[in-house]
């Protein structure tokens, strides 16, 4: 994302509707930001030949995780104030689900760590028609934020006309559809505590929405 571009929409907002979620963001970055800083200090004091050992390995990982988590958080802040003030210009395509799911369920085992291989994609022919970058954003969010639910998540994924995506799983979140983020426990190590927040806002620049239905989480695409 250009961070800039963010910045400036940000800037341009009307009074009354800047950092819905600011004061939740700056509250969430303070024990990454506070755990890289004290990473970055420990290997400044290592002595040359101990920078390359297995320890400062350690603290690099943990720096690096710890930026990520700053750097989703920060994204998907602006993402969702954008999507608010309309500072998204939506580039709507026809396209069917299961080219639409596909590139999710890869990047959630490759670059998340959550194994998708078992999980069951039931889509038929449906197709939608949406800015298909910014749904896939919406959809991992979803997805991840099942499958964080379970151990070993295996989710079943269906679809309906309309079309609406009906996500199941053994064990689900409790409750189903979470409560905004102030109001709910903080601290998720991966930086994913906007993940429901910006798909539900992506999804309602669609006409779309999140609900639950017939005990799952339903996800209404545009048609």
């Amino acid at each position: 994302m250009n961070c800039n571009g963010c910045c400036l929409a940000f800037v341009d907002m009307p009074p009354g509707k800047r950092g819905k979620y600011l004061g939740f963001v700056a509250h969430e970055i303070k024990n990454p930001l506070a755990t890289a800083l004290w990473s970055c200090d420990l290997l400044k004091r290592m002595e040359g030949p101990d920078r390359s050992g297995e320890r400062a390995e350690k603290m690099i990982d943990v720096s690096l995780r710890a930026l990520r988590r700053m750097r989703r958080l920060i994204d998907d802040y602006f993402t969702i104030e954008r999507l608010l003030e309309g500072g998204y210009e939506l580039r709507r395509e026809q396209i069917g689900l299961k080219d639409l799911i596909a590139p999710v369920l890869q990047q959630l085992n490759d670059k998340e760590g959550i194994p998708t291989d078992s999980w069951s994609l039931e889509v038929g022919d449906l197709r939608t028609t949406c800015d298909s970058d910014m749904v896939r954003k919406a959809l991992k969010a979803a997805f991840e934020y099942v499958a964080k639910a379970s151990p070993k998540p295996r989710l079943s994924i269906t679809a309906r006309p309309g079309p609406v995506l009906l996500v199941r799983a053994e064990t689900l979140p409790q409750p189903l559809l979470p409560p905004d983020p102030e109001d709910r426990a903080s601290g998720d190590p991966t930086g994913a505590a906007l993940g429901f927040a910006l798909a539900s806002r992506i999804l309602e620049a669609h006409g779309g929405s999140i609900e639950e239905r017939d005990g799952a989480l339903a996800l209404l695409l545009p048609a």
